[in-house]
């Protein structure tokens, strides 16, 4: 069965496991509307640290339960605090869909809510050359991370 049913306009994909399915990094409720999305995620482990990804969408994430750090290359972010980020529960901030960065959650995890705009663009990581690579092509190229304790 597959995990959502979709219609002309409008899904919902329920509990989605994204990373490898025996050790997945979060698990995401999707909610789309005329291309427009609400989704929950609820994180377990960091984003792939290697290299900085951006996103299809503009987007709003609200922090609803626990902590992370929001690391971007330039050491800034929509909020001005720094080179890292350290978001927490309650905290809500806005990133345009080329804004490049990762997600470092602790060994707790964190749940957060985001706002995205329908999708405008690809989204991809960004290596040392500056060259942005579409997730299948990052990752047969670089392979995914194989140790389950990466955080």
């Amino acid at each position: 069965m597959k995990p959502y049913r979709k219609f002309k306009n409008f899904q919902i994909r329920w509990k989605e496991a994204l990373g490898r399915p025996e050790c997945p990094y979060l698990y995401r409720w999707t909610f789309i509307f005329f291309g427009y999305s609400i989704r929950i995620h609820h994180w377990l482990r960091s984003d792939d640290r290697r290299f900085f990804h951006d996103h299809s969408t503009d987007l709003i994430s609200i922090i609803l339960k626990g902590r992370y750090k929001n690391v971007t290359p330039n050491g800034e972010f929509e909020v001005k605090a720094g080179s890292i980020w350290k978001a927490k529960a309650g905290s809500i901030w806005k990133a345009k869909a080329a804004s490049r960065h990762y997600l470092d959650i602790p060994k707790e995890g964190a749940w957060t809510l985001l706002l995205c705009s329908r999708k405008y663009r690809n989204w991809g990581f960004w290596d040392k050359e500056d060259h942005m690579l579409r997730p299948l092509e990052y990752f047969h190229r670089y392979g995914i991370i194989q140790d389950e304790n990466y955080q």
